[in-house]
């Protein structure tokens, strides 16, 4: 029947007019441009997606298009630059538009991870028109919805899992394409012994690799360990580059600039009323000219038709990645304004007298507004700082009481005796504490060994015997008649340990040993010292070191002159006829961070050049730890007392004269 043999003939030869060679390509940003919709809930610009609020955007979005040669993307980032917004328009792509790829979410942790994919993530698809496509690749299955806790699966065969740095060593079964990594400074520096997240992550990526996309973001934390840092230096650290209004110089937006040619004070300005900032005062100055330019600029400023453009400084270490710096001072209008970013900057620096006002708020400001890693420096104490703690009215042997009643709140109420062990000396240190923990020192020696076979390890070293001495013989008579003996003694455990607690066992209390450690990871409580008992039976303290010197450097650097009063609490003094090479050892030690590879924690430690000695600072802060375990003996053991109460320890003390004699 040749009717039959023209049936869908003419359908047919439809469709095949209606075909073409040409395949029309759409980049990331224009894909979201036509589908992403943005409800009032998320934004305060509702409405479908639009980069011309976040410019800069354009070129880091595009570099995730499968056409783009980039295969790395590093975005160092300040806050509220639309960071978020990059990651999930990013998604909407590979999910909706390309359909086919496997991707990664990874985050800190998996928890946080999960959390975005459900309360953004999948909104996000919802508010865009694309709901439907979330479907599990078992389609027989009807009780699979492609939505679980641990993947997201849609139309075309792609899935995106969620995963947390913490686990990465657990992701070996997953071979993925797209890799997106949010907050990076906030991972584990390692994972059990399968060593950096950020590397294992990478592996993921080995199936793919000639085609992989791996983004990484995240503000800076600690410049030490900054894993945004390294692989920002690694790209070819891009900065957007925008146009001054008035000449039209290309610069990045800086805080601070001054061009010693010309004079001009470039970066951000202000004005102060009683000391509050005038917030419509905030202004950025061209670094060429000084133009100001305001809030209500930023749109010029930040547009690619205003001559504004990402701009590379350097070769990256291989090809196809790119790095992104993002500061705080490009949120766009309507989101963090610049007048938070010097608000923030105010909070940590005090810009009239060029100094730090609070250490935790300026690295806030470095991390969130600048986007740069942070450093701790400048919290070295030098010499002449310490060497105006010295006092004319007494010497090395002395107990100053006329002097310390009038500038210490109190005569010298008792003295304790500190002991740092190493193989040829002791280093021994008697100081003498006022109220408030007001420091003397009243003696300092070294006990060193007689000749070169001798060893402060054995027992039966000669230093030992002196230490006895001190401990049992030697007492002090201060200017006004008071005589004193050392009622407690701490020495040092770490080197000689079996010596140390030796010697310490033949007394029955006041001569203890002692043991340093680390400052514990920021989750737990501070115990500044707390009991062990040594194998010979006796009571010895673990001290975390590194507290008291937090609490000694400011100490130390802080101005006091007699005419000013009373002295601060916690104060130090030294003799006049103390060395220079003893007073010395308090300034070798500078404050830096490190992160805890296991716990995560910023802890503080104390590096030494060289082999400079320190011995004076360690017994100074091994005295502080003497006065508080006295009042922890005296305040908890003795009275029962919840909590240490220090007017009533030092109102006990004082009143019932207990360790001097008239």
């Amino acid at each position: 029947m040749p009717e039959l043999d023209n049936i869908g003939a003419e359908w047919l030869a439809n469709e095949i007019d209606e075909l073409t060679d040409v395949i029309t390509h759409i980049t990331p940003v224009e894909f979201n441009e036509a589908n992403r919709y943005l409800p009032e809930s998320v934004t305060s610009i509702p409405g479908f997606i639009r980069f011309d609020v976040n410019p800069f955007m354009r070129e880091i979005i595009n570099c995730a298009d499968v056409n783009s040669p980039v295969r790395e993307v590093n975005v160092k980032k300040g806050v509220q630059i639309t960071y978020t917004t990059l990651l999930e328009s990013i998604m909407l792509y590979f999910m909706a538009h390309v359909k086919t790829v496997p991707l990664m979410f990874l985050t800190a942790d998996k928890e946080l991870a999960t959390a975005r994919v459900e309360n953004s993530i999948i909104p996000m698809i919802n508010q865009s028109g694309f709901g439907d496509i979330i479907r599990s690749s078992d389609e027989g299955n009807t009780h699979k919805t492609g939505k679980t806790k641990d993947h997201l699966q849609w139309e075309g065969g792609g899935y995106m899992v969620p995963f947390g740095a913490k686990t990465a060593d657990k992701m070996r079964m997953f071979s993925i394409m797209v890799m997106l990594k949010d907050e990076l400074d906030a991972w584990l520096d390692t994972v059990g012994k399968d060593g950096d997240p950020d590397a294992l992550s990478d592996d993921r990526c080995s199936g793919y690799w000639e085609r992989r996309k791996i983004f990484r973001g995240s503000t800076p934390l600690i410049k030490s360990n900054s894993k945004i840092e390294a692989a920002y230096l690694r790209g070819d650290q891009r900065h957007y580059m925008v146009l001054c209004k008035s000449c039209g110089f290309p610069q990045a937006l800086r805080w601070h600039t001054e061009d010693k040619e010309t004079g001009v004070i470039g970066g951000f300005q202000w004005e102060t009323e009683d000391g509050v900032l005038i917030l419509e005062s905030v202004a950025y100055a061209c670094q060429n000219c000084g133009t100001a330019h305001y809030e209500h600029d930023k749109e010029l400023l930040f547009s690619p038709e205003g001559g504004a453009q990402w701009e590379p400084t350097a070769k990256p270490a291989e090809p196809n990645i790119r790095s992104y710096h993002l500061p705080a001072m490009y949120s766009p209008i309507g989101m963090q304004p610049w007048y938070k970013c010097v608000s923030a900057y105010l909070k940590g620096f005090d810009h009239e007298a060029k100094k730090v006002r609070d250490i935790g708020k300026y690295q806030v400001f470095y991390n969130n507004i600048l986007a740069e890693p942070f450093e701790v420096m400048g919290t070295k104490v030098n010499f002449v700082q310490v060497s105006a703690h010295r006092r004319a009215v007494y010497r090395l042997g002395q107990i100053p009481n006329g002097y310390a009643s009038k500038h210490s709140g109190s005569v010298i109420l008792f003295l304790t005796c500190l002991i740092d062990v190493h193989k040829n000396n002791l280093a021994v240190a008697v100081l003498g504490w006022t109220r408030n923990m007001r420091c003397y020192v009243i003696d300092y020696w070294r006990f060193e060994v007689d000749n070169d076979e001798d060893d402060c390890s054995e027992i039966t070293s000669p230093v030992w015997g002196r230490v006895q001495k001190l401990i049992e013989e030697t007492t002090y008579t201060a200017d006004d008649g008071k005589v004193y003996r050392i009622i407690s003694t701490l020495i040092d455990a770490g080197y000689a340990n079996d010596t140390v607690t030796s010697f310490c066992s033949t007394y029955a209390s006041g001569v203890t040993p002692i043991l340093g450690r680390d400052r514990p990871a920021k989750n737990q409580t501070i115990k500044e010292f707390a009991e062990f008992t040594t194998q010979a039976g006796n009571i010895g303290y673990k001290i975390v070191v590194d507290h008291y010197k937090d609490r000694l450097s400011p100490v130390l650097r802080r101005d006091w002159v007699e005419e000013a009063g009373e002295q601060p609490e916690y104060h130090f003094n030294a003799p006049v006829d103390i060395t220079d090479k003893q007073l010395k050892e308090l300034t070798v030690e500078s404050r830096r961070e490190k992160k805890d590879p296991t716990t995560n924690a910023i802890t503080y430690f104390w590096y030494r050049p060289g082999n400079a000695r320190n011995e004076l600072w360690d017994l100074l802060g091994y005295g502080h730890a003497s006065v508080e375990i006295l009042a922890y003996q005296i305040c908890i053991q003795h009275f029962e007392l919840e909590s240490i109460e220090w007017s009533k320890f030092w109102d006990y003390i004082e009143t019932e004269a207990l360790y001097y004699s008239e």
